[in-house]
């Protein structure tokens, strides 16, 4: 983008009609001055979602004419009482990943790498089992490498180096590259370290210098140490308001803090061809060709053809850290969320904002059960809470999100929050009754059990998961810490089986009491 241009933005940005900063109880809304229903209705939306305690955090709402909508709600860090503004930096987690494909495609305009070229010519300490994985595999999630999160690696200050040492040991991968779409984490770590090997500077410094820089994006940074986690840059809370923020360094699939403003910025930069050509984009934004299955994924771009025409997005989760960036190339419109509290439904706001612009009725989001639940527990009990959730189930499907993802975020609270092991037992065991085909609701009770000191019992539900999910890595590893012999393989998994059918017969005499 050249330097007119960017003064342009930025003095859109700057005279956006922002309101003075307040306190948590009133959200900071700020918006264009021009009269706009559409901008009306989507802050009366916003501030419900606060108050209903759905939304903490920054929204951008823009169309090819400029800025529609943005607004700031809540508190970005709560110690220091900051408010959560459009200019507060906040973790983007996996919205990160089109700025490190940005950084690949930058290369290879520059001539220095083509995408068919496999990843070993620049990371050759990679095993032979990764050898066949090509740089365009890696950006669309095609490679077959495994998540390094399934590798048992995860810790405080993880960098890039762990991460790396860690695929080092890995002897096969998950498929042939190329077969189908499998996402991983691990390939954009390693484009990270590409980009590093090529351009001979970190990644973090590399955005800087050709994106962040000329893009003026002057809040946009790449997570590489805490001291620039200034009073100012938002902290994340679980959705039961405890803290949880980001504590990483990898970068590469994550690690990237902007905000609204800024991805704003980099939104616009998009359409004048000054970072990548527009035939460049084009290629990004075509999904992989596979052999087995589908994808909708570019090059670090979800992209689904509408009728409305092309529309490309992503979403970011780590931590309490939520990102969505959703863009309609035909229109240019573009909706970017960030937010630091983790029940946000960012997927359903946007499609109620978009309900909103186009003059339709915006429903609301259903409310956490999990947050629901977590106050019954500490007023009445974990028994009769679950009580209340099979309540919910018959009444309240409606109002109250029911889903798996809910009952594991409250058994997790329990567990590591409240350091209540049997109460999160209890709900995880509920997770599998309702959910007994999910691999995921196993993982976690074992988890608790593992916790609880009770090894047997979180032996047992290792082996339910891995009967469910026989190429699930981390049950694998997780047995073999806990020294589970071969040779009572076979009778844990005839006990897995019977198990699962006893849950589904229960489940099913459940469901006909309730008929």
């Amino acid at each position: 983008m050249n330097t007119a241009i960017s003064a342009v933005l930025t003095l859109v940005l700057m005279t956006a009609g922002t309101e003075p900063t307040v306190q948590r109880a009133n959200p900071s809304v700020s918006s264009l001055s021009r009269p706009s229903n559409a901008t009306a209705e989507i802050g009366k939306f916003m501030q419900e979602l606060y108050r209903r305690g759905q939304f903490n955090g920054a929204v951008l709402v823009a169309d090819r004419q400029g800025i529609v909508y943005r607004g700031g709600f809540g508190v970005a860090n709560r110690a220091s009482n900051t408010a959560f503004t459009p200019d507060t930096p906040s973790c983007l987690a996996s919205l990160s990943k089109p700025l490190t494909a940005l950084a690949v495609m930058m290369l290879a305009k520059d001539g220095f790498i083509k995408y068919d070229n496999h990843i070993p010519e620049y990371i050759p300490e990679l095993p032979p089992a990764l050898g066949a994985a090509t740089i365009r595999q890696l950006l669309t999630h095609t490679s077959g490498i495994p998540d390094y999160s399934n590798r048992n690696v995860e810790h405080p200050g993880m960098t890039n180096a762990d991460v790396l040492r860690a695929l080092t040991h890995v002897d096969h991968t998950e498929f042939h590259p190329g077969e189908k779409y499998q996402y991983s984490n691990s390939g954009y770590v390693l484009l990270s370290i590409l980009v590093e090997r090529v351009s001979g500077r970190p990644l973090s410094e590399f955005l800087q210098k050709r994106i962040f820089g000329p893009l003026r994006m002057l809040r946009s940074f790449a997570l590489t140490s805490d001291q620039q986690k200034a009073e100012d840059v938002a902290r994340a809370y679980s959705a039961f308001g405890t803290p949880d923020d980001y504590q990483a360094f990898v970068t590469g699939d994550g690690g990237v803090y902007s905000t609204v403003d800024d991805l704003y910025l980099f939104d616009r930069a998009l359409y004048t061809g000054t970072l990548v050509r527009q035939s460049a984009l084009a290629d990004a934004f075509t999904p992989a060709s596979v052999r087995q299955g589908g994808t909708t994924y570019g090059f670090g771009w979800n992209v689904k053809e509408e009728d409305f025409g092309k529309r490309v997005w992503h979403t970011g989760s780590t931590a309490g850290f939520r990102a969505f960036i959703e863009r309609r190339l035909a229109e240019r419109s573009v909706v970017i969320m960030l937010t630091s509290v983790a029940n946000s439904k960012r997927v359903e706001i946007n499609e109620a904002i978009h309900a909103i612009l186009e003059g339709r009725s915006a429903p609301y989001p259903k409310k956490s059960s999990a947050v629901a639940l977590y106050e019954v527990i500490h007023t009445s009990g974990v028994e009769e809470a679950i009580n209340r959730y099979r309540d919910y189930k018959e009444k309240s499907t409606d109002e109250y999100d029911l889903s798996e993802s809910e009952l594991n975020m409250l058994g997790y609270q329990l567990l590591y929050g409240d350091k209540s092991s049997q109460s999160a037992i209890q709900i995880f065991i509920l997770n599998t009754l309702e959910h007994p085909s999910s691999s995921n609701a196993f993982d976690s009770l074992a988890e608790a059990y593992q916790v609880a000191g009770k090894k047997g019992l979180a032996k047992s539900n290792y082996w339910k998961e891995i009967l469910l999910d026989p190429s699930n890595v981390h049950a694998k590893t997780m047995l073999a810490q806990l020294g589970s012999s071969l040779c009572i393989v076979a009778g844990i998994l005839l006990g897995g089986v019977i198990l699962v059918f006893l849950l589904y017969l229960v489940r099913r005499r459940v469901r006909n009491k309730n008929s």
